[in-house]
C-alpha cells in the first residue's frame, strides 16, 4: 500500500498508457470500425462507476462514508446513465478515416440487397463548418431513420445512426462489409496519436517510478 500511495501518479500514467495501447490494438484490429450499442454503453457506464468506486473506497477512510461522499463520487456517471437510457433505441457505428462515399455505397448495397425502400437527403450540418454534413436514409416507418455525420474530405471519420433499428443482422453485415473492404492499413499509422502520447506516458511513468 505504501508503493501504492508514494507512486500513484506514476502508476496513473503506466495504467493510461496500457490503456491507449490496448485502444489502439483493437481499433487496428476492427479497423477503425466499431459497433455501439445500449449494451456497449452499459458496459462503459459499468466500468466507469466501478473504476470511480475503486477510487473513492482506496482515498477514503470508513469513518468519513456517508451517502452524500457516495452519490457526489458517483455522480460523474449519472449524466451518461440518462445519456443511454435516452438512445436506448439508436444503434450507431464509429469509422475512423474512411472514403464517406464508399461508406454511403456500401450502405445504400445493403439496404437494396435487403429490398429496403428509402430516401435519401444529404444536408449541410450547420453546428460546424461548411465542410460538415449529414446524409439522412428514410423509410416507410417514420420513426425509422439513417443518420451518416461525416466530413467533405478525401478521408473522414464518420458516425453511422440507426434510429428504431430493429434489424441488428443488418448492422453487423454493414460493418463486416466495411471492415473487409478497407484497404490494408497500418498500426502506427492509423493511431499515430495515441501512440505517441501513450509511449510518452508509459516514458515518464517509468522514469519517475525508477527514481529519474
Amino acid at each position: 500500500m505504501d508503493f501504492i500511495d508514494q507512486n500513484i501518479f506514476p502508476l496513473f500514467l503506466l495504467m493510461i498508457g496500457a490503456l491507449l495501447i490496448l485502444d489502439a490494438f483493437t481499433n487496428f484490429q476492427q479497423k477503425g470500425v466499431s459497433k455501439v450499442s445500449t449494451g456497449n454503453r452499459f458496459q462503459g457506464i459499468l466500468m466507469t462507476g466501478l473504476i470511480t468506486l475503486g477510487l473513492l473506497v482506496y482515498t477514503t477512510s470508513n469513518e468519513y462514508w456517508d451517502m452524500n461522499s457516495l452519490f457526489l463520487a458517483l455522480s460523474p456517471v449519472l449524466v451518461p446513465l440518462v445519456m443511454m437510457i435516452m438512445q436506448r433505441k439508436k444503434d450507431e457505428i464509429h469509422i475512423k478515416k474512411y472514403e464517406p462515399q464508399t461508406v454511403m455505397n456500401i450502405l445504400e448495397r445493403n439496404l437494396d440487397d435487403k429490398r429496403y425502400s428509402y430516401k435519401k437527403d444529404v444536408i449541410a450540418n450547420e453546428d460546424y463548418i461548411s465542410s460538415n454534413y449529414i446524409t439522412m436514409y428514410y423509410f416507410d416507418d417514420p420513426y425509422q431513420t439513417i443518420k451518416i455525420k461525416w466530413k467533405d474530405l478525401e478521408t473522414s471519420g464518420l458516425e453511422v445512426e440507426f434510429q428504431n433499428f430493429a434489424d441488428k443482422d443488418f448492422i453487423k453485415e454493414v460493418v463486416g462489409d466495411l471492415r473487409e473492404e478497407r484497404p490494408p492499413i497500418s498500426l502506427f499509422k492509423f493511431n499515430k496519436i495515441s501512440l505517441i502520447i501513450a509511449a510518452i506516458a508509459l516514458f515518464i511513468g517509468s522514469m519517475q517510478l525508477l527514481g529519474f
